[in-house]
């Protein structure tokens, strides 16, 4: 029988159009037990709703853990001044940069769980604070927008870093300034170059990560699977993912399974190497469990999921590696829009973009698409930099019916030789 607790405290405010929002502060307590039978792992849970832990749910030497865990009190400041503080003084900025107006989102969240099985008992602790900023500034001709986000380990850290975040915001602005108009995004296969840190760094998550989920593995629907082993791209592209790693602030030591988490490396010098692995996945390809088993809550079982997806670094930056291109994309946002797991097909939507001109960043375009096949892509990429950077995404990644978990991704700059883009919405 396998028993997990969790409590999740979240504060969160919000400056939009209409000003500044608190929101209620968010308190879950809740314990699942899961059972397994000839026809699988069955699952219960409930809510905690009262005061105290209802003994007996857990064997009785877990009560005490359990109710420790439950009972802690507030962890999160109640003193919301200093963060609304914090707010005022990037809309500001934005304000005197220029920028029609500024969206802030700033959440920090406090999660604690306990996993006891028949191989452990362990505690595990995360805290985290997100950034989201959106920057908005009148062209005209309509309203141009550019996004960034960030975490750390805490609010008080957060808060602590507002000279470098009004940099961003300034910088943000100066930047939708100086690209305005946008311009119709070009057609064609062109050469396509990601830059450190970008948002495009989700497309290692779709293309490489989703397909070595070990469930999508073990039935068989993923076009990397049937390559375990083989090379897909050249020896200078090595994709891992690491839930130990999480740039300072979303890493963690035990997955939802109580299973030590691991580094795995997805692509090997460009060879397929391994699927990240919970226990039912691993039982089922006949390997050990790698770390990867998350839930998003006490109310789900827990699923194979990616948590830091980093292209590993390898050899010179963004500068060096656009500078031989005549014409081509620097993509600095993406949107996923479908992914075939079986067949490697994709298509992203291209949200934030520049055309290269002879090797240098030039007029802003948008909006777009870019679509191909994972292998064709993967096999594409003649180059990656040792200039990564990480960035957090702060509206999580879904799988089937489970909601969004906090992932982060790392990413040096990486061009492709040829990539198909062409308008869109």
């Amino acid at each position: 029988m396998d028993g997990f607790v969790e409590r999740r405290e979240v504060t969160e405010v919000l400056h939009q159009r209409s000003g500044p929002r608190v929101i209620a502060p968010v308190l879950e307590r809740g314990w699942s037990m899961g059972e397994a039978s000839p026809e699988g792992m069955s699952w219960k849970w409930s809510p905690v709703a009262g005061p105290t832990w209802r003994r007996g749910i857990l064997p009785s030497e877990l009560d005490a853990p359990a109710q420790r865990l439950l009972d802690t009190g507030s962890t999160l400041p109640s003193d919301v001044e200093p963060t609304l503080a914090l707010v005022r003084a990037l809309v500001e900025t934005a304000r005197t940069a220029g920028a029609a107006h500024l969206d802030v989102l700033l959440r920090e969240v406090d999660r604690r769980t306990l996993v006891a099985n028949a191989e452990h008992v362990r505690e595990n602790a995360q805290r985290y604070a997100v950034l989201e900023v959106k920057a908005f500034h009148d062209t005209g001709a309509g309203v141009a927008e550019l996004w960034r986000c960030a975490a750390w380990p805490d609010g008080a850290k957060l808060r602590a870093a507002l000279p470098e975040l009004e940099a961003l915001v300034e910088g943000m602005v100066r930047e939708l300034r100086d690209t305005s108009p946008i311009f119709p995004c070009p057609r064609g296969v062109l050469p396509v170059v990601f830059p450190p840190g970008a948002a495009s760094g989700c497309f290692f998550h779709e293309v490489c990560g989703h397909p070595l989920e070990g469930d999508v593995v073990a039935r068989g629907g993923s076009y990397l699977a049937r390559r375990l082993g083989q090379a897909v791209a050249g020896e200078h592209v090595t994709v891992s993912d690491d839930p130990t790693d999480g740039h300072g602030a979303l890493g963690f030591t035990w997955d939802d399974e109580g299973h030590a988490a691991q580094p795995v490396k997805l692509l090997s010098e460009g060879r397929v190497d391994a699927p990240l692995l919970d226990a039912r996945s691993a039982v089922a390809l006949g390997r050990t469990p790698n770390g990867h088993g998350r839930r998003v809550s006490y109310r789900h079982p827990p699923l194979p999921r990616m948590a830091h997806t980093r292209v590993e670094p390898h050899a010179g930056h963004l500068d060096a590696l656009m500078a031989d291109i005549p014409h081509g994309l620097l993509v600095q946002h993406l949107l996923p829009r479908q992914m075939d797991l079986l067949s490697g097909d994709f298509s992203f939507y291209i949200v934030e973009a520049r055309e290269i001109r002879d090797g240098r960043p030039g007029r802003r375009v948008g909006p777009g698409i870019l679509r191909g096949n994972g292998l064709d892509a993967l096999a594409a990429i003649d180059a990656v930099g040792a200039d990564a950077k990480n960035l957090f995404a702060t509206r999580g990644c879904r799988k089937l019916d489970h909601g969004p978990l906090p992932v982060s991704f790392g990413q040096p700059t990486v061009r492709f030789r040829g990539l198909l883009v062409g308008p869109g919405q």
